[in-house]
């Protein structure tokens, strides 16, 4: 691991953990420790510890922990955890939908039923948060997330906020 690990404990305090045990952070409460557990708070501070970390070392961003099996291995890189900062939904538009990677799939759609929005059902029974199940395209009863997505907003390794337009009502035309 090259990354100075002091410097991150002084930047980051209590949000950084060192040779963390994973086993509580899945739903099968399995697994060993990583070397770096980091849980952001926000966007904000995520994007400066990226910046800190300069994409010397393997990372592993872990949502709900429904679909992960953790060895009991220690993990010799980082594992991010994402906050409640990042659990924020709202509409956009009558038929667009802003979510956060953390929010999970039955809680968007709620969300999109209690305001009206189709198209979100299949989400209710799939165990796990947006962020994982765009990265996997998590889908069932014939319907993925390819289907309901039209822009995703990350962060790539080293900190950038990168937008990725999918699909836009002109290009259906």
């Amino acid at each position: 691991m090259n990354i100075n690990l002091e410097e991150l404990k002084s930047e980051f305090n209590d949000n950084v953990k060192f040779d963390y045990n994973l086993k509580k952070k899945n739903w099968f409460n399995i697994g060993g420790k990583t070397k770096v557990y980091y849980k952001a708070d926000n966007l904000k501070e995520l994007i400066n510890f990226l910046k800190k970390i300069e994409d010397k070392d393997k990372i592993f961003i872990l949502g709900g922990g429904s679909n992960t099996l953790i060895t009991d291995k220690t993990y010799n890189g980082v594992v991010i955890k994402l906050s409640s900062n990042f659990n924020n939904i709202s509409l956009m538009s009558e038929e667009i939908i802003i979510a956060g990677s953390a929010v999970s799939d039955k809680s968007l759609s709620d969300f999109a039923m209690n305001n009206g929005v189709g198209g979100f059902e299949f989400l209710s029974c799939i165990p796990g948060t947006v962020g994982g199940g765009v990265k996997m395209n998590a889908g069932c009863f014939k319907n993925e997330f390819k289907d309901i997505l039209i822009s995703i907003q990350a962060i790539n390794k080293l900190g950038q906020v990168i937008t990725c337009l999918l699909y836009t009502s002109d290009a259906a035309d």
